[in-house]
């Protein structure tokens, strides 16, 4: 397979408001603990077009999107739209991060954040104009806050008294699951926006979360050190049930469509149909692309989104 390199445009400068942020923000004196940005592994995110057929799906015309920032922590990737992927970079400050986009469609890099604290996971708020993510204050809490799209406005924290937000999913406009950074095992929370009640569920959970099209969470639960698995938390029954278990040491997944489960293990995409499949399937083998350590994947459509970490 050829190299390959998506080149974007960074729009963010010929942005006017943009501009007068960025002079506002020079004034500010920029903190950030450096050990705490040190931990951030190196990361590239690729884009891909699904292709469905008789035998499954395979994934084709691969694209480089952090070749501008390769050495750097380019994570979190979410699609907001069709063609709009939202994501965390270092790639503008390297003592702290930022929000960024890609516009697939036009092949446009924007900056979102300007900010003297660092954001991670950006995430849509159902029925809103605004998306929230993980912040870093400047204390070290992380809290959960929301931005409008473009980043312009006054930054809104939820939550109040959660200061140990490390991943977040919206179930629905007012109740969102939170991975808390609780060591050695961190917890799984259902959190209601409007009463800020908290209900813990478990421990031992994994990072990744996401939400069904039946409205359930799905989740991995690190039961044991070898043992981990996909289950699925119903908010009405309060219930959780096993979907499968993970390929050793994945916690990262995504859901196709029509239910099944993709997961990373090393250069390996893996697929799981719940209810057909009895163990998890190759789809294909990315590494003669370089892509050796598959972690968070996204799709929309028959686009998928993947990061790899460089080991």
């Amino acid at each position: 397979m050829p190299e390959f390199q998506t080149v974007f445009d960074l729009i963010e400068c010929l942005n006017l408001q943009i501009l007068i942020r960025i002079s506002i923000i020079a004034c500010f004196i920029v903190f950030m603990a450096a050990d705490l940005v040190g931990q951030l592994p190196s990361t590239d995110i690729y884009h891909f077009t699904i292709v469905r057929g008789n035998n499954g799906i395979q994934l084709d015309n691969p694209q480089y999107l952090t070749g501008f920032n390769e050495d750097g922590y380019n994570n979190q990737p979410l699609f907001f739209d069709d063609d709009v992927v939202y994501f965390t970079t270092d790639y503008y400050d390297s003592l702290q991060t930022e929000i960024a986009k890609f516009d697939l469609g036009k092949t446009e890099l924007t900056r979102i954040t300007t900010t003297q604290e660092s954001e991670y996971s950006p995430t849509p708020i159902p029925n809103s104009s605004d998306f929230s993510c993980v912040r870093v204050e400047l204390n070290n809490i992380q809290t959960l806050t929301s931005y409008p799209l473009d980043g312009m406005g006054v930054p809104e924290r939820y939550l109040t008294n959660i200061k140990n937000v490390g991943y977040h999913c919206w179930l629905n406009a007012n109740d969102l699951a939170l991975f808390l950074v609780k060591a050695p095992e961190h917890q799984l929370a259902i959190c209601e926006i409007d009463s800020e009640k908290r209900k813990i569920i478990l421990d031992k959970i994994g990072r990744c979360l996401i939400k069904t099209a039946q409205g359930e969470l799905m989740f991995v639960h690190k039961l044991q050190d070898e043992n981990w698995y996909i289950k699925s938390y119903n908010l009405e029954t309060s219930q959780s049930s096993i979907v499968c278990q993970t390929p050793n040491g994945s916690e990262d997944f995504a859901l196709l469509p029509a239910g099944s489960l993709l997961m990373g293990q090393g250069s390996k995409l893996m697929r799981y149909n719940p209810g057909y499949s009895t163990d998890w399937e190759l789809v294909q083998d990315l590494g003669a692309i370089n892509i050796n350590s598959i972690s968070r994947i996204t799709i929309r459509n028959n686009r998928l989104v993947l990061v790899n970490q460089k080991t």
